[in-house]
């Protein structure tokens, strides 16, 4: 029986499913961490040292210097969501009512704008977190499914569906390779 799941494609959604495309591999996930925890912590102890009471050594240049590096550092976070925001409102072809019906055979999909049939066999892996999953049928390119627009049990009906049929391929994959 084909699970179909209908939902409003929102910003939200779009930045829940880069924020996972994001953390899928090791390089973009240290990426993630960098951007969003370590780079705005670094760029606040810079201005906490440069901006501590009693602390007058150094060039004046040599401080405006530091300040403008260290509020760049502070800022990734922010250029990073605007950057975001910008892609969404880009990639308008993703957005609106969008109806899935997973079926035994083919994934239908339809969008306010798009309709489109995705084999089982193109789909190479997927990806969950809280919010959501990701089907991959490249490295980059993905079919995005929000949580919140399934129940409890249709969730466990997904995962057991994607777990059933992408695992399938893996072993018919190897041996087309080692052939």
């Amino acid at each position: 029986m084909p699970i179909r799941v209908h939902f409003e494609f929102t910003y939200r959604d779009y930045a829940d499913t880069q924020n996972l495309h994001a953390k899928r591999g090791e390089w973009a996930y240290i990426a993630h961490f960098l951007a969003y925890y370590f780079y705005p912590f670094l760029g606040l102890l810079i201005l906490l040292f440069e901006f501590l009471p009693g602390r007058h050594d150094g060039s004046s240049n040599a401080k405006i210097v530091s300040t403008v590096c260290g509020l760049v550092l502070l800022a990734i976070p922010i250029y990073r969501q605007f950057n975001l925001r910008r892609c969404y409102r880009r990639s308008r072809t993703g957005c609106g009512d969008c109806t899935i019906e997973f079926g035994e055979e083919i994934i239908h999909a339809k969008g306010e704008l798009t309709k489109s049939e995705v084999q089982w066999s193109a789909i190479q892996s997927f990806s969950e977190d809280e919010k959501g999953f990701l089907l991959y049928l490249a490295p980059a390119r993905f079919l995005p499914l929000p949580k919140r627009a399934c129940s409890a049990a249709e969730i466990d009906d997904l995962r057991a569906l994607f777990a059933r049929k992408i695992d399938r391929q893996i072993p018919r994959l190897l041996s087309i390779v080692n052939k």
